[in-house]
C-alpha cells in the first residue's frame, strides 16, 4: 500500500490529467446487511497536508452515500483524489460467528445492524 503520507495535493497535481486513486480497502459486497463500509477521502480540496492527515481518523470517516456523493460531485469537476474504505461484519447477523471473530482478531470492530444503522441508505447500501 502506498503511505498515506507521501500522498500531497502535490503529488496529485503531478499527474497529467485527473486522477481517482484506489489506495486500499474491498470491493463492495451486494449485501449490505453483511458489511458496513467506512471511506476517507483526501481531494486537492482537502484543507490537510497529506492524506495521512484524513486517512483512517474518526472524524474524517465518511459512510458509503457520502463518500459517492463526493466521488461523484469530484468526478463532475474533475477534481483529483485519493481514497481508502474498510468494512467491518455488522451485527445481528446470522451468518458471522461472532466468538470466534473475536477469538481470532481481538481488536476487531463490529458495525451497527443493519437495521439499527441510522447512515442515510446509498441505493441498498447504508
Amino acid at each position: 500500500m502506498t503511505s498515506p503520507h507521501t500522498i500531497t495535493k502535490e503529488s496529485l497535481r503531478s499527474r497529467k490529467e485527473f486522477t481517482a486513486l484506489f489506495i486500499s480497502g474491498s470491493n463492495l459486497v451486494p449485501s449490505p446487511r453483511l458489511y458496513k463500509y467506512y471511506w476517507w477521502i483526501y481531494s486537492l480540496e482537502s484543507p490537510y497536508e497529506n492524506a495521512g492527515e484524513v486517512f483512517y481518523k474518526d472524524e474524517h470517516r465518511l459512510s458509503t452515500k457520502r463518500a459517492v456523493e463526493l466521488i461523484d460531485r469530484l468526478h463532475t469537476e474533475k477534481i483529483s483524489y485519493a481514497y481508502v474504505n474498510i468494512k467491518h461484519q455488522r451485527l445481528g447477523n446470522k451468518i458471522w460467528d461472532y466468538e470466534r471473530l473475536k477469538e481470532e482478531f481481538p481488536n476487531i470492530k463490529f458495525a451497527p445492524s443493519y437495521n439499527e444503522d441510522t447512515d442515510a441508505t446509498w441505493r441498498e447500501h447504508k
